[in-house]
């Protein structure tokens, strides 16, 4: 019994060790956004040309080398300083577009490459379809 808690607790401090680093850094840069970044800036890059944010914030977000719970605060900073929630939205959804290594490496190993490039441009389409969709909506 105790060993077993041992080992939970074990497991449970290498998650932190792992996760923490990269909060604290998707908290920094979202910090940044904030102090440093004007709401110009954001609307200039974010906000004008909707045709061309959209896809900007997909790809940003499938490039973005940092796990989903390190996207939110960049989102949320984004958000504040008046981007768009269809902006929000292209990029925390195109985050997911690639997934964990191990999950790809098992879609690779299963499925195929073709499978794999077929899901991640279908995908990329669809979410930026939705991005623009969330802008008709809201």
């Amino acid at each position: 019994m105790y060993r077993r808690i041992n080992e939970i607790l074990e497991n449970s401090l290498k998650d932190i060790k792992r996760i923490l680093p990269l909060f604290f850094l998707a908290s920094l840069v979202s910090t940044i956004i904030d102090f440093y970044v004007s709401a110009e800036i954001v609307y200039s890059v974010l906000g004008e040309n909707l045709w061309v944010a959209i896809p900007l914030a997909t790809v940003i977000g499938i490039v973005l080398p940092i796990p989903r719970y390190a996207t939110y605060p960049i989102a949320y900073a984004l958000y504040l300083k008046g981007a768009p929630l269809s902006i929000i939205f292209s990029l925390i959804s195109g985050e997911v577009i690639l997934g964990a290594p191990d999950r790809d490496v098992m879609e690779f190993k299963f499925f195929g490459a073709k499978s794999y490039f077929l899901r991640f441009i279908l995908c990329t389409i669809f979410v930026i379809i939705g991005g623009f969709i969330m802008e008709a909506i809201f």
